[in-house]
């Protein structure tokens, strides 16, 4: 069985596998009627900022805060809140905030906060975010950049360029490369819709902060039926971001289509987390999309106010 690093807040469960090839194509567009000939130059207000990967794939981005740093943060489009480790929050003399309950991968847990009075990173500034503290040892990194310090802008994520361009949330031009996919939102959080999983309807979350994507119990149901037994193709636990763990099958799928994206034998942890209760997301097949899948496109673009993510292949 192998030792996973942890799950991020709310929804993000971070996997180390070793798993088989797989690959991304793009399914024929359809001619449009016009195009431009050639896209919009972006808004003056877009803003582009330097990525880093972690050690587990995931994206990190320098943050300050209260005016210090900068510091490491994860960007985790699957948690609802800001994080930030304890022993930063210490070195910092962040003030002690409310205590709250938070919804975490594998369950419910009340935790303290700090205030910290501003946040910013690139010319984006938050006042006043009362942040969980947590284990830097669970965390992984300095914090998570959670979707309440990201859920007004266009959040634009280049891995050719390992680039990130923040923007005010605006539509985006035509680009016949282009893979739009529409969702929905659920406490803040963008659920595309129009996706199967080898055939089977399934809700999907994009997890930024989950190196492998997790599937739910309805959805390994809906695969292998109700009564099937098939062996999954590795085993492993995750730890969630206070510490606890959980034992998780993982089962190759021949074929996933996200929209116009299309996934082959793409490896899926499957777990019953407290995600997918929180999200009502228990009856209907639904996968948290990681790391695995985005970073294998050229550019991943999250706009939770248009409600919709756009995927451009390398």
């Amino acid at each position: 069985m192998n030792r996973l690093p942890r799950c991020s807040l709310i929804l993000a469960a971070v996997l180390s596998l070793s798993r088989p090839a797989w690959v991304c194509a793009q399914t024929p567009p359809l001619s449009p009627t016009a195009s431009p000939s050639a896209p919009p130059s972006p808004p003056p207000e877009a803003e582009k900022l330097a990525l880093t990967v972690d050690a587990a794939a995931r994206l990190t981005l320098p943050v300050m805060i209260d005016g210090q740093g900068p510091f490491p943060f994860l960007i985790d489009t699957g948690s609802d809140r800001t994080v930030i480790s304890r022993e930063l929050a210490t070195r910092l003399n962040l003030a002690a905030g409310p205590q709250v309950t938070m919804h975490e991968s594998t369950g419910v847990a009340d935790v303290g906060t700090v205030v910290v009075r501003r946040l910013s990173f690139g010319q984006t500034l938050i006042d006043r975010i009362e942040a969980p503290d947590l284990a830097a040892a669970n965390l992984g990194a300095a914090g998570f950049l959670g979707l309440d310090s990201l859920r007004d802008l266009q959040i634009e994520m280049d891995f050719a360029a390992m680039r990130l361009t923040v923007s005010p949330s605006r539509p985006e031009p035509f680009d016949p490369d282009n893979i739009v996919v529409h969702g929905r939102s659920r406490f803040g959080q963008l659920i595309l819709v129009d996706a199967q999983v080898r055939g089977q309807r399934v809700y999907v979350v994009l997890d930024t902060g989950a190196e492998i994507s997790i599937g739910n119990p309805a959805l390994l149901r809906a695969l292998n039926g109700p009564t099937s037994h098939t062996d999954p193709t590795g085993r492993a636990e995750i730890f969630s971001v206070t510490g606890r763990q959980m034992a998780v099958d993982v089962q190759t799928v021949s074929r996933a289509d996200i929209g116009g994206l299309v996934i082959v034998n793409l490896p899926i942890a499957f777990a019953q987390l407290h995600t997918f209760d929180r999200f009502g997301l228990t009856r209907q097949p639904a996968l948290l999309l990681g790391m695995d899948v985005l970073s294998k496109c050229r550019r991943v673009v999250v706009d939770l106010r248009r409600r919709e993510a756009v995927f451009t292949l390398r």
